[in-house]
């Protein structure tokens, strides 16, 4: 993979780290730029896989879905919302059992994936969300890029990080999952932002008649396990999904050009 600068970053927590271990990603927190995405492009449609205590389901204030195997919802996340089904099971079954549209009446106009941090599932979760979406709809992964290997696992706490305060962390595998669509859907608009923690992938341009990830899916699998960072450093993954600035979508106007609903 090509080399290039790892992503913009803070200085904290650097000492002891390398090419596998980087410092803090230096964008904006990932609730923010959420909450961002809410304001300007005010989806009608929300999906949301991974709920946990609620606080970014929170940001929404449309129609709404969440989906999440154990809700530990702490907080009002009704809010402004006009409708909020919460649905307590695997996202699997979700799709299996039930169509987002017609609950909805109308098709996704935005989801946010954060689900089991294991790279399979956030492809399924990914490719039922599609097609339920339209071409300009908007779907946003969570923790796909990990800036250091002990929190990259398939396993949470099998290696210990580096930096201390990254004890908790755990991302999973789903950065492959970020590999495994620019490779097997390069029709995909892609955007992945340094967002606190762990990042966050934008993606748009869809195509809910795409049959590449059901009909592949397989050996797009195979492919994922394949990936290694004994292969490629984390700093040369950052440079091969083109981790940008959350910066480089602060207003109004940087947002909505790439964008819109």
């Amino acid at each position: 993979m090509a080399e290039s600068s790892a992503p913009a970053a803070t200085d904290s927590g650097s000492s002891g780290c390398d090419r596998n271990c980087l410092p803090d990603l230096g964008g904006r927190h990932y609730t923010g730029v959420l909450e961002h995405f809410h304001k300007i492009l005010q989806p009608k449609t929300y999906l949301e896989i991974g709920v946990n205590r609620g606080k970014t389901l929170k940001l929404a204030a449309c129609a709404t879905i969440g989906v999440d195997t154990e809700f530990r919802i702490d907080q009002n996340v009704m809010e402004a919302k006009p409708f909020c089904g919460l649905y307590q099971m695997p996202s699997d079954d979700f799709f299996a059992k039930h169509n987002p549209e017609a609950i909805f009446g109308g098709k996704i106009d935005m989801a946010f994936l954060d689900g089991l941090h294991l790279c399979e599932f956030l492809l399924r979760d990914f490719a039922n969300t599609e097609r339920h979406c339209r071409r300009n709809s908007v779907v946003i992964l969570h923790d796909c890029v990990p800036v250091e290997t002990a929190i990259a696992l398939r396993n949470p706490g099998a290696t210990e990080p580096i930096v201390a305060h990254r004890r908790l962390w755990w991302a999973g595998d789903v950065w492959r999952t970020l590999l495994a669509l620019k490779r097997f859907r390069p029709d995909l608009d892609i955007t992945v932002l340094d967002a606190p923690p762990t990042g966050l992938v934008c993606i748009t341009n869809l195509d809910p008649q795409n049959r590449t990830l059901f009909e592949q899916y397989g050996e797009i699998v195979r492919a994922m396990m394949a990936y290694s960072f004994d292969d490629m450093s984390i700093e040369d993954f950052c440079a091969h999904v083109g981790v940008e600035s959350t910066s480089a979508i602060e207003s109004r106007e940087q947002l909505s050009a790439r964008f819109w609903l």
